[in-house]
C-alpha cells in the first residue's frame, strides 16, 4: 500500500463508548478526499484505551467499509494476546497488520524477534509500528535489518521527529530488502519524505483534510515541487493548531468543525479551549 494511509480515529459517543456508526462516514469522506488506505487501531485511534473485544468490534466495521484498503492494529504486549487478536482480523480478511514491540515488560532482542516473528505466522503482510516517543525505545536498527531481510516483515511505519533517523533507517532497510515498504508517521515530514522516496505517510491530518496531504503527494508525483510547498505549509499549520490538546483530541476537534462528529477522547485524555479555537480559525484561514 502506497501513498496516503489515514491514522484512523476511533469515534466515541458522549458517554465514551464506540459510535460504529460514525466509521461510515468518516471512511467515506477520506476516501472520496484522496485517502489511500487506513492505518487503524494506531496512536491516533487511541489504541491504548480500548480493550479486546472494542478493536474486534472497530476492525470489523472498518473491514466491510474500506476492505483492501486497510492496515490493522495489533499493539497488544504478550505474544498471547497479539496472536489472538492477528487471528481474528486475519478471519475478516485483512489486508496486513501492525503492532509496537513489547511495551510495559521490556525485552531483549531475541524477544522482539519473536515476537514478530509469531504474527509474521498468519500469512498476511505485518508491519512494524517504531513509535519511540511513546513505547520508551527506539527499535535498534540491525534488529529491524534482520526482520526485512528474513523476509519477516514487509514494511515500517516510523514515528519521529529527527528527520536523519527516519532516513537512515530508510535506506538501511531498502538495502537489505528493496520491496519494504517505509511510512512515515510525522505530517510535517510529508514532503522532504515523498521527495526522498519514502513509500507512504501514516497521516492524523488526513482525518479532516485528506484533500490537502492528498494534492500534496499528487504534485510530488507530477514534479510540482512549489505547489506541494505550499500545501505542506497549509499542512504544518494544521499540525500545529491540532498538537495544543492532548492527542488526538485536536483531530477530533477539526473532525467536529468540518461537520464530522467523531465524539470526545476518552478520559484522562482533554479537550481543551485554546486548541478549539485555534483549530476553528486555522480551518477558517484554510477555507476548510
Amino acid at each position: 500500500m502506497k501513498g496516503i494511509l489515514v491514522a484512523l480515529v476511533t469515534p466515541f459517543n458522549n458517554k465514551e463508548e464506540l459510535n460504529l456508526d460514525a466509521l461510515t462516514t468518516l471512511i467515506n469522506f477520506d476516501l472520496t478526499r484522496g485517502a489511500d488506505g487506513f492505518w487503524v487501531l494506531g496512536t491516533t485511534g487511541e489504541f491504548n484505551m480500548l480493550n479486546i473485544e472494542e478493536k474486534m468490534q472497530v476492525a470489523k466495521k472498518v473491514m466491510d467499509i474500506a476492505k483492501g484498503k486497510v492496515l490493522l492494529g495489533i499493539n497488544e504486549n504478550s505474544t498471547y494476546n497479539s496472536s489472538k487478536l492477528a487471528k481474528y482480523y486475519i478471519d475478516l480478511g485483512a489486508d496486513g497488520i501492525f503492532s509496537i514491540p513489547p511495551l510495559y515488560h521490556k525485552t531483549d532482542e531475541k524477544g522482539i524477534i519473536q515476537y514478530y516473528t509469531a504474527l509474521s505466522k498468519f500469512g498476511v503482510d505485518l508491519y512494524v509500528y517504531n513509535i519511540p516517543s511513546t513505547v520508551g525505545y527506539n527499535i535498534p536498527l540491525d534488529i529491524l535489518r534482520k526482520l526485512a531481510e528474513e523476509d519477516i516483515i514487509q514494511g515500517i511505519k516510523y514515528t519521529t521527529s529527527d528527520f536523519e533517523s527516519l532516513i537512515n533507517y530508510f535506506k538501511s532497510l531498502k538495502e537489505v530488502n528493496k520491496n519494504i515498504n517505509v511510512y512515515a508517521g510525522n505530517d510535517k515530514f510529508a514532503l522532504i519524505s515523498f521527495l526522498y522516496g519514502i513509500d507512504g505517510i501514516v497521516s492524523g491530518i488526513g482525518n479532516f483534510a485528506p484533500e490537502i496531504v492528498s494534492q500534496l503527494y499528487k504534485n510530488v508525483k507530477e514534479g510540482k515541487i512549489a505547489d506541494a510547498l505550499k500545501y505542506q505549509q497549509m499542512l504544518d499549520k494544521l499540525v500545529d493548531a491540532t498538537s495544543l490538546s492532548d492527542y488526538p483530541s485536536g483531530i477530533k476537534i477539526a473532525l467536529r468543525y468540518r461537520g464530522l462528529d467523531v465524539g470526545p477522547v476518552r478520559k484522562p485524555l482533554e479537550e481543551n479551549i485554546t486548541a478549539d479555537s485555534t483549530i476553528y480559525y486555522t480551518l477558517k484561514e484554510l477555507n476548510l
